[in-house]
């Protein structure tokens, strides 16, 4: 039976016996995930990756990303994520006179770490909690130790996780053009951005002559178009990997730009 459990605040168990698309995510908080069986497709603007069996990942915050999820032949995919929010980890920066120091760039917004036995171990101890009440402290407690064994793994991770900063001013025409497909409020992408979204909707005409709703739907119908008639994909494959809902909606919209139905091209 295919399910996803979440129990325990800030830190979820998930199992699924088929394939699950999740979909668009504006990742708000950073993360750790262990994959314990199948494998995890991510994608953001700049590539996909695939994660699978006993891989430990560390993902950052602010960032638009889909996740899928894909079980083998003889398991369901199944995985946990420790969730760091910023309450935990402005007390544990005090706790631990652990401080950002120094701009740190993460090529990546997803990252995989180096094995580490300490860190699967405890994941491993994680499991039988989810059967379980748990206080509030023990909980604060876990997520600690998962933040400790991180940074004993990759101490670099320390600029990223602790930086409280929120995203400066960046390039819009360039962000835009990189993540045109994912399926976000226009309160996400300004933030993203490093504006309020009052400015992004200024200056985003100012850059591209027209609205930014009318640009995204514009920008993924001529990709659609692209990926049908130069790399043969079909328009069911299409439409929701562009931020489409339906295929109706898609092929209505398509339609109206181009004046034949994708399926025609």
């Amino acid at each position: 039976m295919e399910q996803e459990i979440t129990k325990i605040p800030g830190i979820v168990y998930s199992s699924f016996e088929t394939q699950k698309v999740i979909g668009e995510h504006f990742i708000l908080e950073h993360g750790l995930c262990y994959i314990i069986s199948g494998s995890l497709k991510v994608t953001d603007a700049g590539q996909t990756r695939i994660f699978v069996s006993g891989d430990l990942v560390f993902y950052r915050k602010n960032f638009l990303s889909k996740f899928t999820k894909i079980p083998n032949e003889k398991e369901s995919f199944r995985s946990i994520t420790v969730v760091f929010d910023r309450e935990v980890l402005m007390q544990f920066s005090q706790q631990y006179n652990i401080v950002y120091d120094k701009p740190y760039a993460l090529k990546d917004p997803v990252l995989k770490l180096k094995t580490d036995v300490l860190l699967e171990n405890f994941y491993q101890t994680l499991l039988p909690y989810f059967n379980s009440s748990l206080p509030e402290q023990l909980i604060l407690l876990k997520k600690q130790e998962a933040l400790m064994l991180l940074l004993q793994v990759n101490p670099d991770l320390k600029n990223v996780v602790f930086d409280f900063n929120q995203p400066g001013k960046i390039d819009l025409e360039v962000f835009m053009q990189q993540n045109f497909k994912f399926n976000v409020d226009l309160k996400k992408l300004a933030f993203l951005t490093g504006r309020s979204l009052a400015t992004f909707k200024r200056d985003f005409e100012k850059i591209f002559q027209m609205s930014p709703n009318r640009w995204l739907q514009k920008r993924r119908l001529e990709e659609a178009h692209y990926l049908i008639k130069e790399k043969n994909k079909r328009p069911s494959d299409v439409y929701h990997e562009l931020g489409f809902e339906s295929i109706s909606h898609f092929s209505y919209s398509f339609k109206k730009l181009f004046g034949v139905n994708p399926s025609a091209i």
